[in-house]
């Protein structure tokens, strides 16, 4: 009797550690798969919001700070969609106006070419610009 008893123990025993070693594999499998997911994931996330952010060319954000031109998020995500805009048309270089300042950007690449308040703007002519987009 005290055979069967060992031999079930044995027979249990090389259960349980098959079966742990299976839901270690499989952890460590989705563990893996989950890491590749993320990289892409990132990956695309990184592409897509380096694509949809305006930058500032050296001399627009010399300008910037010369006529105190406060841009915040919200007037980042608004030039965005004005570029987003003229792309649509083909405008490449855009005059966008926007509350009290207008920027030059070149719309296919979504940078700020120079930025100009109101005060800036009077008695100026805007040259070599294919289109304006007001918001």
């Amino acid at each position: 009797m005290a055979d069967g008893i060992n031999s079930n123990y044995y027979r249990l025993n090389d259960a349980i550690i098959r079966q742990t070693e299976r839901i270690n594999s499989t952890n460590q499998n989705t563990a893996s798969s989950k890491k590749e997911e993320a990289k892409v994931s990132f990956k695309e996330l990184l592409d897509q919001n380096i694509k949809n952010t305006v930058t500032f060319s050296k001399h627009a954000s010399v300008r910037k700070e010369q006529r105190n031109i406060e841009v915040t998020e919200d007037d980042l995500e608004k030039l965005s969609d004005a570029c987003d805009q003229a792309q649509e048309k083909g405008i490449n270089n855009t005059l966008i106006m926007m509350d009290d300042s207008a920027f030059i950007v070149s719309a296919a690449n979504k940078r700020v070419i120079t930025v100009m308040d109101k005060n800036e703007m009077k008695n100026k002519l805007f040259n070599d610009i294919e289109g304006a987009v007001f918001i």
